[in-house]
C-alpha cells in the first residue's frame, strides 16, 4: 500500500467508510463531499477503497504536481479505466506520444482557427435562442448540451450530422460520460464486470459512437478535401515534422471521441451554470446586458470577444465557483515530498478545480459570485489556485475554444433574452466525468428595448 511517511500523517477526511472509504460519498454526493475538502489548504487523504488518493488542497502542492515536479508523475488509475472508452486521445495519453499528438492537433486551436470556430457558435447560438417563446420554460441544461453538441459536430465535421447520428450522439455522450465516472470512482473494478442494465446501456452506446464516428472518418479520409474546412480533415492531414507520418484511424478515432465527449458536456455545463448564477444575481445580468446592448452589431469574431471585457469577466468567474471539470488523477512514479510529507512510487493523487476555486484562503467569500474580482488591480490569487483548464504540459488544447464558446453563446442570448429561476426551484449539481447542474428550469423574459 503507497501511503505518506512523517512523524504525522495528511489528515483523513471524515466519514470514511470501511472496505470502501469515501467511494460512497463520492458517487452519492461528489459535489457536496468535494466543496467539504476546502476547509484543508494542503493535502487531506480520502479513500476510493481501501488505499489512500491524496486530494491536493492547496495551489502550491497542486503547481509542483501539475508543472514544476510533473516528470515524476504519471496519470493515475481512473485515467487507465477512460483508456477504454476513449482510447489514446490527448486526455489519456502520455510521454512522447501525447507530446506529437498534442502537436499535431495544435493548429487547429490557433486563433485563426478559433476566429473561423466563433463564427460558426454565433450562428448557432442565434439559431437556437432565436427559437424559443418570451415565457417558455426551458431545461437550460438541456438546451446548452444540444446547442454544444451542434457547435463541436459543426466545427469537427462541418455539416450538420445526419439527424438519426446526431440523435444517437446526444443520447450517447451522457451514458458514456456517466458510465466513465462510476468506473472511475469503483475501488474494487467489479461493478464494470456485472451484467447490470447500466452496463449493458455503456455497452451499446459506446458502440454505436464507434461505429458512427469510424463511418465519418473512412468517408473523409476516402474524399480529403483541397482545404482543411473542419477539424477532422486537419487531423486527417496533418503530419509530424520529424517523420512526416500522419494519424492512423485509430489515433484520429481516439482524438475526436475525447474532443466530443470532453468539448460537448464540459460547455454545457459551464455554461447551464453561468445562466444559473446569473438568474441569481439579477445585478450582474443588468450589467452584462448593459455591455452587450452597446456592443451590438458587431460582426462576431475572435477579436469582438475581446471588447466585451465584462461578458469576459462573467465567464471567468462561472469557471471559478462553478467550474464544469471533473477530478484530475495524477501517480507518483518516484519517491516525492510534498507539503512536508514523503510519499513512495505508487501514490494516487487528485486535485479539483472546485476544491482550489472555492478555498477561502485564496479567495475571499468564495462562493460569491462576483465578476469584478477579475478586474484589473485586483489582488491575483496564488499560482496554482485557479486552474479552470488544467496546467502544465496536459493543459486542455481546447482552452481558447471554450472560452470563445462561453463568450459566443452568452452574448447571443443575454443580448436578447433574461433566463428567470422558477420560484421554489431547487437546483442540484450532479457529477459525471464533469458538473452539471440537473433539471435546470428557467423562464425566458424578453430584455426590455431602449
Amino acid at each position: 500500500m503507497a501511503t505518506a511517511a512523517r512523524l504525522t500523517a495528511p489528515p483523513t477526511a471524515p466519514g470514511r467508510l470501511p472496505l470502501i472509504g469515501h467511494a460512497l460519498e463520492m458517487w452519492r454526493r461528489p459535489l457536496e463531499f468535494l466543496d467539504s475538502l476546502t476547509a484543508y489548504d494542503q493535502i487531506v487523504a480520502v479513500y476510493l477503497g481501501p488505499t489512500p488518493t491524496y486530494v491536493l488542497a492547496g495551489p502550491e502542492v497542486v503547481d509542483r504536481v501539475m508543472v514544476a515536479d510533473a516528470g515524476h508523475f504519471a496519470k493515475g488509475r481512473s485515467f487507465e479505466k477512460l483508456r477504454d472508452y476513449l482510447g489514446e486521445g490527448l486526455a489519456t495519453s502520455e510521454g512522447p506520444f501525447h507530446l506529437r499528438q498534442r502537436r499535431l492537433m495544435q493548429p487547429a486551436f490557433h486563433h485563426r482557427q478559433i476566429d473561423h470556430y466563433a463564427r460558426t457558435m454565433a450562428r448557432l447560438a442565434d439559431e437556437r435562442v432565436g427559437s424559443w417563446q418570451a415565457g417558455q420554460v426551458v431545461d437550460v441544461t438541456q438546451e446548452m448540451f444540444d446547442l454544444s453538441l451542434a457547435i463541436v459536430t459543426s466545427t469537427l465535421f462541418s455539416t450538420a450530422l445526419d439527424e438519426h447520428l446526431a440523435a444517437d450522439i446526444r443520447h450517447d455522450v451522457p451514458v458514456v460520460l456517466r458510465g466513465v465516472y462510476n468506473r472511475a470512482i469503483d475501488p474494487t473494478g467489479l461493478w464494470q464486470k456485472l451484467p447490470t442494465p447500466g452496463n449493458r446501456r455503456l455497452a451499446a452506446a459506446h458502440d454505436r459512437l464507434r461505429r458512427a464516428i469510424d463511418h465519418l472518418i473512412r468517408t473523409r479520409r476516402a474524399d480529403l478535401p483541397a482545404e482543411q474546412p473542419d477539424l477532422l480533415s486537419m487531423l486527417l492531414q496533418a503530419q509530424d515534422a520529424d517523420s512526416g507520418n500522419t494519424m492512423t484511424d485509430q489515433q484520429v478515432y481516439d482524438e475526436l471521441i475525447t474532443l466530443l465527449v470532453a468539448g460537448t458536456e464540459t460547455a454545457a455545463g459551464g455554461l447551464a451554470w453561468l445562466f444559473h448564477e446569473l438568474g441569481r444575481n439579477p445585478a450582474v445580468d443588468r450589467e452584462l446586458h448593459e455591455e452587450l446592448r452597446t456592443r451590438s452589431g458587431e460582426a462576431p469574431s475572435f477579436e469582438h470577444l475581446g471588447h466585451l471585457p465584462y461578458t469576459r469577466r462573467v465567464v471567468e468567474e462561472a469557471l471559478r465557483v462553478r467550474n464544469p471539470g471533473g477530478v484530475t488523477m495524477r501517480r507518483a512514479i518516484t519517491e516525492v515530498e510534498l507539503a512536508g510529507y514523503r510519499f513512495p512510487p505508487g501514490a494516487e493523487f487528485m486535485f479539483s478545480a472546485l476544491v482550489l476555486h472555492r478555498n477561502p484562503h485564496h479567495f475571499h467569500d468564495p462562493l460569491r459570485f462576483d465578476p469584478d474580482r477579475w478586474l484589473p488591480g485586483q489582488k491575483a490569487a496564488p499560482r496554482g489556485a485557479f486552474l479552470p483548464f488544467g496546467a502544465g504540459r496536459h493543459r486542455c488544447i481546447g482552452e481558447s475554444f471554450a472560452r470563445a464558446e462561453m463568450t459566443t453563446v452568452v452574448a447571443a442570448l443575454a443580448s436578447r433574452w433574461r433566463l428567470e429561476p422558477l420560484p421554489g426551484a431547487q437546483v442540484r449539481g450532479v457529477m459525471t466525468s464533469t458538473n452539471h447542474p440537473a433539471n435546470l428550469l428557467m423562464r425566458v423574459v424578453p430584455r426590455e428595448v431602449r
